[in-house]
């Protein structure tokens, strides 16, 4: 039968404290205030340089014969009269077979699920966009995603609960752009799928994805093959490199020294524009691409280091730029100084050798060539292209990019492409004559 404890007035309880123990070391004391069965202040010691520690109301009761102790809030700020009827609720609700710890946890739970499932798709989309951030080679692949959620998606549901954005919804989104772009509004849709996805995951929405699109919405819009064809980048036939190579070589003016130092490395139209000299070793006739990573060049679109071979003519190139030997950063610069911009290679420079196609058409006039003058494997050229192979065996056994191989078949590339000459090439390509 349970202790009777008298009933504490509010002065007697304001006055309660934690005890000493007989080593002065002080500690928590838990004081029966009576009025209630089981209701305790709670007293604890002092922080230093305090002299009054926390208080709190404790409610010790067996609930299904466990042993319970409930906190019913701190003292004063939830004062004696309060707590006990706080207490004697409890202890009824108890009596009716109800846990109220149990009934808390569930409360919580109920409203952290209400919390969750408050999320706007935009608050979703910005996390999924800081993880993109971490996967992305480039900072240019970035802004484009933000871009695109900004311009395609926000203003249709991105102020909208995850939880309520329905098919509809995101078929009225894309019936708004996919017949003008409709590479961008797959590529838009394919994000919003990641975006509620993720909140699939972290479950603050159930496991029902409206922005599948194969299979999905796919079947609402017609093909995008026959919304907008493939358009590849125009090249220049091989057979033509050589008469064009004059002229441009003929050209002192900085972009064509750009666009051929490019076609005889086969690289990027980014990449060549943006070389660094700090990257480049002469002696030892290497260009070392670093990491797509790296900060400040968005041109980049491995996440690898390239080296690639410089051939005579490359190297010509290079020893002409006004650079050269001047300890300045890039290679190419503009009249005023500064590092090029895309315009330097854009369509309009073709154009102006009798060309109607643009500067990274020039990597498809290196692989026709390969492929039809048989000079090398696939695996060799798609390496002097910088195409990385998905496969995970090839990539292994692809780990030395095959260097050697490479510098034959770019020294017979470069030769062709400067004196058009296809017997003596074959032979180079091969490693059977001339010097790299």
């Amino acid at each position: 039968m349970p202790k009777h404890v008298k009933e504490l007035g509010e002065v007697s309880i304001k006055r309660l404290r934690h005890r000493e123990g007989p080593n002065g070391i002080s500690a928590k004391a838990n004081h029966a205030v009576g009025g209630v069965t089981g209701l305790y202040l709670q007293c604890m010691p002092p922080a230093e340089g305090k002299t009054l520690g926390s208080r709190q109301w404790i409610l010790r009761v067996t609930v299904g014969g466990k042993r319970r102790e409930i906190g019913l809030g701190g003292y004063p700020d939830v004062p004696t009269k309060k707590a006990k009827e706080h207490a004697r609720e409890l202890k009824e609700s108890i009596k009716v077979g109800i846990d109220p710890i149990t009934e808390r946890r569930s409360v919580k739970e109920r409203l952290k699920a209400e919390q969750l499932s408050e999320v706007t798709f935009r608050k979703q989309a910005e996390k999924y966009i800081i993880k993109k951030k971490e996967e992305y080679k480039t900072a240019k692949q970035v802004t484009r995603l933000s871009s695109h959620m900004e311009k395609y998606v926000y203003p249709y549901i991105g102020n909208m609960l995850l939880k309520d954005i329905r098919r509809g919804h995101l078929i009225n989104m894309l019936e708004n752009y996919y017949l003008k772009v409709p590479d961008t509004a797959i590529r838009v849709i394919n994000h919003v799928y990641h975006v509620i996805q993720s909140a699939i995951i972290e479950e603050i929405i159930p496991p029902f994805n409206p922005a599948q699109w194969s299979g999905n919405l796919s079947t609402v819009f017609p093909s995008k093959d026959k919304v907008a064809p493939v358009r590849h980048h125009p090249f220049l036939k091989w057979r033509e490199l050589p008469n064009f190579m004059e002229k441009i070589l003929a050209d002192e003016e900085i972009s064509a020294h750009v666009l051929a130092f490019m076609i005889y490395t086969v690289s990027r139209p980014g990449e060549a524009r943006l070389a660094e000299w700090e990257h480049i070793d002469l002696d030892r006739k290497i260009w070392t691409i670093p990491p797509g990573e790296v900060k400040g060049n968005d041109a980049r679109k491995s996440d690898k280091k390239w080296q690639i071979p410089l051939t005579s003519q490359a190297i010509e190139i290079l020893k002409k730029q006004e650079t050269y030997k001047k300890n300045k950063k890039f290679v190419f610069i503009s009249k005023r100084g500064r590092n090029l911009d895309a315009a330097y290679l854009g369509s309009n420079l073709n154009k102006k050798y009798g060309f109607d196609g643009d500067a990274h058409g020039f990597r498809t006039t290196f692989k026709v060539w390969c492929q039809e003058n048989r000079v090398a494997d696939d695996e060799v050229t798609e390496l002097i292209l910088k195409h990385q192979d998905t496969s995970a065996t090839r990539a292994a056994y692809a780990r030395s990019q095959l260097f050697e191989e490479r510098k034959r078949v770019l020294t017979a590339y470069c030769h062709y492409a400067a004196t058009g000459e296809t017997d003596k090439t074959r032979e180079l390509s091969k490693g059977r004559i001339g010097k790299f």
